[in-house]
């Protein structure tokens, strides 16, 4: 397929188009222009340069179209493309708009159950039967002005949760 390739792009290039309306033109010249008719050397071949006109023209007629049509695919396969190019970024945007929103709900979300960890955590109270106090705070607080009442509330509570 590429040797094909390149026989239809070197056939449709500027050079050979070129040289076939060259060759069109020396044979007009030489088939329709009145007087070179009547040169003893060109007379022969008057009837065959007129056939080569028709068929140049006729090749050239046929590259050209080639070459047109060639150019319209490939700038509809370039216009797919960049559509689709266009598709990918517009989608991209999207996805980073959901990640940004996704993330500030998650951060939200944390923070709101911070809070919560800090009001419970606020409203706890020592209890006598455990002696596990490593920074010594929660005992100090229990002893500052706890009462029996509102220790049995706060176990009570902790237990719900």
């Amino acid at each position: 397929m590429v040797l094909g390739d390149l026989f239809w792009s070197l056939a449709t290039s500027n050079i050979l188009l070129g040289a076939d309306l060259l060759l069109l033109l020396a044979a007009a010249v030489v088939g329709y222009f009145p007087l070179v008719g009547y040169i003893p050397a060109v007379a022969p071949y008057v009837k065959a340069a007129r056939l080569v006109v028709a068929l140049v023209a006729l090749l050239m007629a046929f590259l050209i179209g080639f070459r047109a049509a060639d150019e319209r695919e490939e700038a509809k396969s370039l216009r797919s493309t960049i559509a689709a190019q266009r598709a990918d970024l517009e989608n991209s945007r999207k996805a980073r708009a959901d990640e940004a929103a996704r993330a500030d709900a998650i951060a939200e979300g944390a923070r709101a159950q911070y809070e919560a960890d800090i009001e419970y955590i606020g409203r706890l109270e020592a209890d006598d039967r455990c002696k596990f106090d490593p920074f010594g705070r929660v005992r100090d607080r229990a002893a500052r002005g706890s009462s029996a009442a509102s220790g049995s509330a706060a176990r009570s509570a902790a237990g719900a949760r």
